[in-house]
């Protein structure tokens, strides 16, 4: 508790209300509690690491509010996040460069071959969000999304996605597209869990556990 206690703590509480918001209605793999986390997490390795608190801190609340208009739209909800934050940190009178910086931050946490993260605060956040989709809270967002989508948690067919198929696909190579030392050695251990976890999974499928 006690990094997103100091993070809440160092923002606007206003904004943090207005943020809290738009998480209404999201899908337990995408809702104010990933956010949350997300948010300690940047708290943690921004400490280690020796980051700009006030950018991180910020484009941490942001980085995700506009997934529900990415669902009305399917516009990246990274851009709209960004377009959001700056309309809401204008009204609050923040600089234009600190409005950009802000921004930017929050567009990096997405992977795009063309625009990676640049910045230390930048790969901060991309490095927070990605280790939320590892480790038991990987295992228990993959397998929460594959209910929300209606997949099935373990399929015959091998065109169909399953948690399975994520870990496979996805998840087991995040830990080496991580950019901080700090998110580095904290990936190896949740990687190991996930590893050791879907192992398992496939052993007690198939009846030899």
């Amino acid at each position: 508790m006690e990094y997103i206690v100091e993070a809440l703590a160092a923002l606007p509480a206003d904004l943090v209300e207005e943020a809290r918001k738009h998480f209404d209605g999201q899908d337990p793999a995408h809702d104010w509690q990933h956010n949350l986390r997300v948010m300690a997490m940047c708290e943690r390795i921004g400490r280690e690491e020796g980051a700009d608190m006030t950018i991180l801190r910020l484009s941490a609340l942001l980085h995700d509010i506009g997934r529900a208009e990415e669902r009305r739209t399917g516009e990246c909800h990274a851009k709209i996040s960004a377009r959001v934050a700056g309309s809401w940190l204008m009204e609050r009178g923040m600089t234009d460069d600190f409005i950009s910086r802000v921004q930017s931050t929050i567009l990096a946490h997405r992977f795009r071959k063309d625009r990676p993260p640049a910045t230390l605060e930048e790969q901060i956040l991309f490095d927070a969000d990605k280790l939320d989709s590892i480790g038991a809270i990987g295992v228990g967002r993959a397998f929460a999304y594959s209910g929300v989508l209606g997949q099935p948690i373990q399929a015959d067919d091998p065109d169909q996605h399953t948690p399975a198929k994520e870990f496979a696909w996805k998840l087991q190579r995040i830990k080496e597209r991580l950019y901080t030392k700090t998110a580095q050695q904290i990936a190896i251990d949740r990687h190991l869990f996930m590893t050791d976890f879907f192992e398992r999974w496939e052993q007690e499928t198939q009846g030899i556990r």
